[in-house]
């Protein structure tokens, strides 16, 4: 008999880093998908199982739906993922999590509960614990039986956390996708895409207002329409502080392939998502990252992203970004890995499921 493995997922992100492994997951092993249900509307959620041929889920949680903080969050699929395995009788050999959402809390009451649990995505460190993904993957760590991370970085990291045993590179999961996707042709530099989503920038009206009013800057600089996806915290703190958007327009979100067209198009984004500085690396589409961390300083160290700060609107400060920008840009891309992550994540817990 196959062993049982689970993966529980539950945002955008995710089930795209996740996509290939899930299909070498039910070719390998006796594959129990669960969505926790975090993200669930259409365009965080089922478009990306459409666009990304994903299989259904096996079970679906309402974590999004009937939890909106994130202590509620890890309250409510503390209680029902322990529900569902008993109610379904299921008995996995490992649970499967990867990245830094509120889903991967669940990490330790199933720890405490005896379950081994593999972590994708480990040892990211930015050091900023305003960020609610800071501590969530560094729990997740903690709890986990067996690790993969993305780069050498992250091993040595997680090396300082006293974390070494059954910790593997791996190389980065969006490889493998980006490229299946990536657009190809002339590029039209035709705009300028803003991805604002962190608490740490829209709970802080300065750090917003300096954001907008640096991509309209960026938008008078360069005469290029921006475009402003419409998260909806970001949203409603935009209302609260009632910021003048000026010249930035807000749309919807997009699926993943409409994402990878825009970025691959755009002359630049400016971007608080850690996720949007890998894709736009392989899209060779400069980033401008409004953070004052960053888990991924491959990104920077390869000449892909700069990072902006928005605690001033300095002139000074801020031209040095747009000569950064003005540039050409040497896209160094070796930190992603070389394409093959899904492959290496199945190898090694076939080696290492039995024994963990």
């Amino acid at each position: 008999m196959k062993p049982t493995v689970v993966t529980i997922s539950g945002i955008r992100p995710d089930f795209i880093r996740m996509s290939r492994v899930f299909k070498l997951l039910d070719e390998n092993f006796n594959h129990i998908l669960i969505h926790s249900g975090q993200h669930y509307d259409q365009l965080l959620s089922g478009v990306f199982f459409e666009e990304l041929e994903i299989r259904q889920p096996d079970y679906c949680l309402s974590t999004g739906k009937v939890a909106s903080t994130h202590y509620e969050q890890m309250s409510y699929l503390s209680v029902e993922i322990f529900r569902l395995f008993e109610r379904e009788s299921i008995k996995p050999d490992l649970v499967v999590f990867l990245g830094d959402s509120n889903t991967v809390t669940v990490s330790v009451p199933l720890k405490k509960e005896g379950y081994k649990i593999c972590h994708i995505e480990g040892g990211m460190r930015s050091y900023d614990k305003r960020m609610m993904e800071e501590i969530n993957r560094t729990v997740c760590d903690h709890c986990s039986d067996i690790i993969m991370v993305y780069h050498p970085d992250y091993l040595k990291q997680l090396e300082l956390e006293n974390i070494r045993r059954h910790v593997y590179v791996v190389g980065n999961t969006i490889t493998e996708i980006c490229h299946q996707f990536k657009p190809s042709g002339p590029k039209s530099n035709d705009s300028i895409l803003v991805d604002i989503h962190r608490p740490e920038n829209f709970k802080h009206p300065g750090r917003v207002k300096n954001i907008l009013e640096y991509a309209n800057q960026c938008a008078e600089r360069y005469g290029l329409p921006v475009r402003m996806l419409k998260f909806h915290g970001t949203s409603k703190c935009l209302e609260k502080y009632s910021c003048d958007l000026g010249k930035i327009q807000l749309v919807e979100l997009l699926s993943f392939r409409n994402y990878l067209k825009t970025v691959y198009n755009c002359k630049f984004i400016i971007s608080d998502s850690g996720t949007g500085q890998e894709e736009p690396a392989i899209l060779r589409t400069p980033v401008i990252v409004p953070r004052d961390f960053t888990e991924r300083p491959q990104s920077v160290r390869g000449d892909c992203s700069y990072m902006l700060d928005v605690n001033t609107n300095d002139p000074a400060v801020w031209n040095k970004s747009f000569e950064w920008l003005d540039r050409d840009h040497a896209f160094e891309t070796d930190w992603l890995g070389d394409g093959h992550t899904a492959e290496n994540i199945i190898r090694l817990i076939k080696e290492h499921i039995t024994s963990l």
